[in-house]
This record gives structure tokens, sequence and C-alpha cells, in this order.
């Protein structure tokens, strides 16, 4: 089997058996991905011999990044930011309540008083919802109206508080890519410093443009990087894949660094390298960590991972990479609180699968607030990407 070379192919990946329909995109008996075209062409041998009457069914998979829908060629900077000025045409802020996967407990608002920009830097700095709201707002129905860019007339847009279902007590920011650029396959890299503060941590991620494989983390995320603000977990560094809602499929696709200074102290550059068979995570040019499937993908590890076997056939009829192989677009935010935490912090003031937490993290709010300061922000200097 061979396939002519063309410019911005970097896999080719061939699947096939011999009088056997394959169920799906399954691996196959013959399995390999091919990553140098010889002489003009990318080409897949086997010893196995075809004997009259033999069928060979097969499938192959092309490697290639694209941009909004269409081919890159290898090499090319197509995304590249540095934040003269926030550009809307570009960014879109959410204004919302936010809801699945991570239940935060902010309100995410397009004010100046948390999203701006500053020195050519991006700056997303959580506040006080009654800082930006008034005083006692936490307690008065909330409704964002025509500025929401959540579901009209659900949660995500309006708040009724009632007994212990309270608004957010802090307002924070959240910008994505959404409507002017996505890609899938490439390296992204971003040059940030992270916000440093309990319960705080940075959104720097790649997400689904479409969900295909099912609503939140089903459809799969890529962290570029999250260093958590708590002073006794930001040592250590997370990038890679999310896969689910569970603690393990959160988990189970991310790459660890630890460093015996704080992230939050100082600006790094983030990098992921998106392939169609893996995902490099990069920090300051050093490589810490690759994400391969297993063979089969990562359905096979469904048990594992503690996702729904509906899912994991979901992602049996994409690539070997799925979730990971649709267009994503780029999110740059700040979260508080929510799900995002192990529930094994001992000192955590909410309890995540408690209908009562926001109110739980508010109560407590004496003492966290105190450990936010000047450094309690998400700077961003620049955001690059490169197709493959």
């Amino acid at each position: 089997m061979a396939l002519v070379d063309e410019d911005g192919i970097q896999l080719f990946a061939f699947h096939g058996k011999i009088n056997s329909p394959m169920k799906g995109r399954e691996a196959g008996i013959f399995s390999e991905d091919i990553r140098f075209a010889e002489n003009g062409r990318w080409t897949f041998f086997t010893n196995a011999r075809l004997k009259p009457g033999d069928k060979l069914y097969y499938w192959i998979h092309l490697g290639q990044t694209k941009l909004n829908g269409k081919t890159a060629c290898k090499g090319m900077l197509i995304f590249h930011e540095t934040f003269s000025r926030l550009d809307k045409t570009k960014w879109k802020p959410e204004v919302k309540f936010p809801q699945v996967p991570d239940f935060e407990f902010v309100i995410y608002d397009d004010d100046p008083k948390v999203l701006y920009t500053e020195g050519e830097t991006l700056h997303i700095r959580p506040q006080l919802t009654e800082d930006v709201y008034g005083s006692d707002s936490i307690n008065r129905e909330l409704d964002l109206n025509t500025r929401c860019t959540g579901l009209v007339q659900s949660p995500e847009c309006i708040r009724k508080p009632r007994a212990w279902h309270i608004v957010p007590s802090v307002t924070a920011a959240q910008i994505s890519t959404v409507e002017s650029f996505s890609f899938i396959y490439g390296a992204i890299e971003v040059k940030a410093k992270m916000p440093k503060g309990d319960w705080l941590y940075p959104e720097i991620s790649l997400v689904p443009k479409s969900e295909a494989y099912g609503p939140g983390y089903e459809s799969g995320r890529i962290r570029i990087a999250l260093a958590y603000g708590n002073q006794e977990l930001d040592n250590d560094l997370y990038a890679g894949g999310v896969l689910g809602h569970s603690d393990a499929a959160r988990n189970y696709g991310l790459k660890k660094i630890f460093s015996y200074t704080h992230w939050t102290d100082a600006y790094h550059v983030y990098r992921i390298e998106w392939k169609p068979d893996s995902i490099v995570v990069k920090v300051d040019g050093v490589v810490f960590g690759t994400v391969y499937p297993p063979a089969g993908g990562f359905a096979i590890d469904h048990t594992i991972i503690q996702v729904d076997p509906a899912v994991a056939d979901r992602w049996r009829k994409g690539t070997v990479l799925a979730p990971f192989d649709q267009e994503m677009y780029i999110v740059l935010g700040v979260g508080v609180g929510g799900l995002g935490f192990p529930e094994s912090m001992t000192n955590k003031p909410w309890e995540s699968d408690h209908p009562k937490a926001p109110l739980q993290f508010y109560r407590n709010q004496s003492t966290w607030k105190q450990t936010w300061g000047d450094s309690s922000v998400l700077e961003v200097d620049y955001v690059k990407v490169w197709a493959l």
C-alpha cells in the first residue's frame, strides 16, 4: 500500500485485516504508523500473502494540520497573538455562570476589573463579586441577560439566590478563539505567568469546537499548562489530555513535572505538540512527557478511567487518538474552586459533590482571600501556533 507524498502529510497510518471486516477504526491485524516518506511515497509493507479470492479490509489515516477546516503547510505560523490590545474579533469573552464540566465558583464576565491588557500582556485577575457587582450582590438575583454567552434562560445566564444557593462569590474571566480560530494537530506555545493564591487555577487549554463524542470532557480537552495557585500545590505542573469527568479520567492523560521553585513565581514557556498519534508536553524547551494512546485507543482503558462504555464506543469510531482527533480552539482564563481540586486535600473548605459547595467556599472567604494579592493574576505574554 503506497500513497504519493504531498505537503502537510506528517503521518500515514495503515490498519488492515484479511477476510474479516473492520469494526469501526479498530487496530486490525496489520497496524503501522509510517512517519517518513521514501522516494516520494508513504509506503506500508507486509510479508503476508494473499490467495485468490481473499479480501483485504483496511483504513488509513493521514496526519496533517488543519486550520479552520483547511490544510496548512508544514512549519507555517498559523496563529500569533501578542496582546497589544484585546482584539474581540479574535477573542470572545465568556459572560456566564459556568456549569459542566467543572462548576467553578465564579461568574465569567467581560469587565475591565478582571479582564484587561497592559504592557502588551493579557491580564485576568479574579475579584470578589461584591467588588464588581456591589455590596450583598451574592444574595440578589443576577440576570446576565443579553450579554450572556451561555444558554438563554438557563442556569448559565440567570442565578436566583435561595437558602444556600448563592451567586458565585468570585468574578473572573475566560476568553477563547471559538468563533475565529481552530485547528487540528500542530504545536501551540504560550508564554505565561500563573496566578498565585488559594483555590485559583489557570485555564490554558484546547477545547473541541464540536463535542463529537459527548458533552464536556467526554470529547476531550488538552491542557497546555496547569499549576494550582495554592502554595502547597504549585511546585507541580500538569499538561496533557483530559478524557472524562471522573478523577481517573481527569488525570489518566496528564503528565507532571516537579519544580523546587513555584510555577507561579515567574514566566515560563509552555508548549504542546499535538500529533495524530501522540501529545508531547514541554516547558521552557524541556519535554516532560508524551501521551500515547494504548493499542486500540483510549477506549480500551475505559474501565480503568471510569468512562461510560457508550462514550468509549463513540471513541472507537474515531482515530487511535480519539477523542483528541477533532478541531480545537484556544481557551485562556482563571477558574476558582469547583471540581478541579483533589478531594483528598485536608484543608479544602468544600466537598466537591455537595450541593452547598459554593456556600461552603464563600463562608471560608476570610481564609482564602488573605492568600490573594498582586500575583493573583494570570498574565499571558503571547500565544503562537504552528502547523506540523
